[in-house]
């Protein structure tokens, strides 16, 4: 397997379709907005190739940490320990960088695939902060937990997280009307 980062200036439109099927739709930004992200040039996608066959890919930012914005297996493909490679590539690609983070969704028994996604997280020694935050979208407020893989050995502070979400919201949820709402009930929760 090999991953390819391609910092490109359109999304292919076969993954943004995959995206609309695998993502909840108040969780997705439009084609143009993610063609405008590709742009900006600190939002980037890598496409995960086996073999020549693409079998995944990821849309994260790169400051002076990584924020996973998307990550997904193509469904022939699930199952198979991908997930776990691509993101093991990109922590070596970027491990100059202090860490990671993931926006997850919280685990519920009546939705397993909640409970699989948060033990994969888990096995990549990713850390559960314990930190209130709030997916920012125009339909609702959306509560997450915020996860952090650590590069550097360290687990940053509430200031320093507060400082990286602002950074996210600034870079890629402009269009959301509702953006300094949810960072001030986010500020509020947390001090």
């Amino acid at each position: 397997m090999t991953l390819k980062l391609i910092n490109q200036k359109t999304l292919d439109k076969n993954i943004y379709s995959d995206m609309k099927k695998q993502f909840p739709a108040e969780e997705l930004k439009t084609y143009s907005e993610y063609n405008t992200l590709l742009a900006s040039g600190d939002y980037k996608l890598g496409l995960v190739f086996d073999d020549n066959n693409l079998i995944g890919y990821i849309l994260y930012l790169t400051k002076d940490f990584i924020w996973v914005d998307y990550i997904a297996v193509l469904k022939e493909f699930h199952s198979k320990g991908y997930g776990g490679k691509i993101l093991a590539s990109l922590f070596e690609k970027y491990s100059h960088l202090k860490g990671c983070y993931f926006e997850v969704e919280p685990e519920d028994e009546k939705f397993p695939q909640t409970i699989r996604r948060m033990n994969f997280y888990k096995r990549l020694s990713c850390s559960e902060l314990n930190f209130v935050y709030y997916f920012p979208n125009p339909l609702k407020k959306l509560k997450m937990k915020l996860l952090y893989k650590s590069f550097d050995g360290k687990i940053p502070d509430r200031e320093k997280i507060k400082k990286d979400i602002e950074a996210v919201f600034e870079a890629l949820h402009k269009k959301v009307e509702c953006r300094k709402e949810i960072l001030e009930l986010i500020y509020r929760e947390n001090s």
